[in-house]
């Protein structure tokens, strides 16, 4: 299957040079899975105002985070958000990870905004609930690394909740077998996030970034959803 990933932001520049942009995390993490063998990724830069010729150009479409919130003044969020309708009414399969969670809730008529309690940093513990069929695991909670302010308050029509965590009630939803979207970063590792956390100390507050660097030291389950991610996208995988 042939997948675009719509990258919606980059990495902070003022990170080390060592960390890869979204795509580029999205790519390996798949790579390193057994599943990975049956996908090809392209990025699309939207952020960028690199948007795909036809919807049909691909066989489906994962939306990558961003620092950008679905409120901001920024050209491509309107754009994004319309192209994200028309994917979810070609029935292509669609998936979003943090800021694409929440543009996808955000675009098929649900709500996101910045959570009134701050951040969410680190890694928080998910509790599922009413699993897909394409997620198969024994797991009745998992732990996932959380980076964002801003969350999902209301879900789209005909949306069905699987995951919250006790600061993000809607920590993950689908909608039907078309929609997989998860507030967390299955792309992101330990490195990665403790080194973000110290440029948004000013911004989260000392408290919240010493507490989430501390819940690093946590096993995370990143490639666990991240097998999830591909299930659902081979879900649609043509036959024949």
């Amino acid at each position: 299957m042939h997948i675009a990933i719509l990258l919606a932001g980059h990495t902070n520049k003022a990170m080390p040079q060592r960390f890869h942009d979204y795509n580029d995390m999205f790519s390996d993490l798949f790579a390193s899975l057994p599943l990975g063998k049956n996908f090809r990724f392209t990025t699309l830069a939207v952020v960028d105002d690199v948007f795909p010729a036809q919807i049909d150009d691909y066989d489906g479409y994962l939306v990558s985070g961003s620092a950008y919130g679905v409120y901001d003044d920024a050209p491509f969020i309107p754009k994004l958000m319309d192209l994200l309708r028309q994917i979810y009414a070609a029935k292509k399969p669609l998936a979003g990870v943090c800021f694409g969670h929440q543009i996808i809730a955000h675009a098929l008529g649900g709500h996101a905004r910045k959570w009134d309690k701050g951040w969410g940093l680190g890694v928080k513990e998910l509790a599922l609930t009413d699993l897909p069929d394409w997620i198969e695991t024994s797991h009745e909670k998992i732990n996932l690394i959380h980076v964002h302010q801003d969350q999902v308050t209301s879900l789209p029509d005909g949306a069905r909740r699987i995951a919250s965590a006790d600061h993000c009630t809607n920590a993950a939803f689908v909608i039907g077998d078309d929609v997989f979207a998860i507030q967390g970063h299955p792309e992101f590792d330990a490195d990665y996030t403790d080194a973000l956390s110290n440029l948004l100390v000013d911004r989260a507050g000392t408290d919240c970034v010493n507490e989430a660097r501390q819940s690093l030291a946590t096993p995370h389950d990143g490639k666990l959803v991240a097998s999830w991610i591909l299930a659902f996208f081979a879900k649609h995988a043509p036959t024949g």
